[in-house]
């Protein structure tokens, strides 16, 4: 057992310091070498139309060299009779991290269906020279692409579905912009967000992985080998008073756009105020000098948050109570109205009348005062001992 063990171990040695057991050099694999992937960005090109497809080259790692990427050209479709033809292989310079390599199909009006391009990265071995290839293949060395045959394109379908017409926002709102868009056909590559025809944001559709093709009643339909992306948002920020028509517009992936009908909303700069009433003591309440006074008053808002109420005797502050849960509406619409209680202890309340108020302040800054209560403390009131 311990001679295994030890003969193991000579051999790891033997192969790390880069020789075989029968003292014939191997390559050593250099170390910082970069990666090297390959995925069909545009996987679909088609025909008539000459709409192109496209094969994107990334490199990670070490990028500080100018790099020549060889590759394997394969599939059904001939280079330099289906598509122009490309070479087989792509130059990054120092610095760069990606490339592109196209393909424009060759106009071949009696073709029908599809055919496939293939390109393929080289996986390094142990005994392949030390300079070829002078990269290590990522995760996807193998891409494929489609030509498409007497396609005729179709355009997308795309419908926004948040918010909903004639919705109204307060003070600068946060707008979550969502829409569903699709393409029977292809794919949608991109949404762009347009408030009153200007664009407010672009929503692009990274292609993960290519479609496989069918054939249905004589035309090619791609079918997506994972899920569908259908729903695409983003949130508009800080969005200034005025009224607002919105519009998304889908483009596929052969270029063709459509706008989805127009939704309306408002953002008003009509702030809420807040309602604050002082639900106990009741008026003309007598209290014992030197005891406790609670006072508790009730808070609410329509559109916003109540985020404090301060109580006041006699004009002047006795204290502050906070709303720890006070957040920003968690819908973007009209809350409905929701009173929340808010209390204070008040203590050594000096002899005589004492009016009560209290000043709720909303989470935009908006305050109302309540109603004054009147209060009397009073050296006569009967103090209740425990035991008497």
């Amino acid at each position: 057992m311990k001679c295994n063990v030890a003969k193991k171990a000579a051999v790891l040695s033997l192969l790390m310091a880069g020789f075989w057991l029968n003292g014939v050099a191997a390559p050593m694999i250099p170390a910082n070498l970069p990666f090297v992937t390959v995925q069909a960005t545009m996987p679909l090109a088609s025909e008539p139309g000459n709409n192109p497809a496209i094969f994107t080259f990334s490199r990670g790692g070490n990028t500080n060299a100018a790099l020549t990427v060889s590759f394997g050209i394969g599939g059904t479709a001939t280079n330099g009779v289906d598509y122009d033809r490309i070479t087989n292989s792509i130059s990054l310079a120092a610095g760069q991290t990606s490339a592109e390599v196209v393909i424009t199909p060759i106009s071949e009006p009696s073709a029908t269906g599809h055919k496939t391009v293939v390109l393929t990265l080289p996986r390094r071995g142990l005994t392949e020279p030390i300079d070829t290839p002078a990269f290590y293949v990522g995760s996807t060395g193998r891409a494929m692409a489609y030509i498409v045959y007497n396609y005729t394109n179709i355009p997308p379908t795309v419908s926004l579905v948040t918010p909903t017409n004639g919705s109204s926002f307060l003070s600068l709102p946060n707008i979550e912009i969502a829409a569903n868009a699709f393409d029977s056909n292809g794919w949608v590559t991109a949404v762009e967000f347009l408030a009153n025809g200007k664009s407010v944001d672009v929503v692009s559709n990274h292609v993960a992985e290519p479609p496989i093709l069918r054939e249905s009643h004589g035309s090619i339909q791609p079918v997506w080998t994972g899920n569908h992306v259908n729903r695409y948002q983003f949130v508009w920020t800080n969005v200034p008073p005025g009224e607002y028509a919105l519009t998304a517009v889908a483009t596929d992936n052969a270029g063709l756009q459509m706008t989805s009908v127009a939704i309306n909303i408002a953002v008003t700069t009509n702030l809420p105020a807040p309602a604050v009433r002082i639900v106990s003591p009741s008026p003309d309440a007598v209290f014992p000098d030197l005891a406790n006074i609670n006072i508790y008053a009730a808070a609410s808002e329509v559109g916003g948050v109540v985020d404090t109420v301060e109580f006041l005797a006699n004009g002047k502050s006795l204290g502050v109570a906070t709303n720890y849960l006070a957040t920003e509406p968690s819908s973007q619409f009209h809350l409905k109205t929701q009173w929340l209680p808010y209390y204070f202890r008040w203590t050594n309340a000096p002899v005589g009348t004492n009016v009560l108020t209290a000043v709720a302040t909303d989470n935009n800054g908006t305050q109302t005062e309540s109603a004054s209560v009147s209060i009397d403390v009073s050296t006569n009131a009967y103090h209740f001992r425990p035991g008497r």
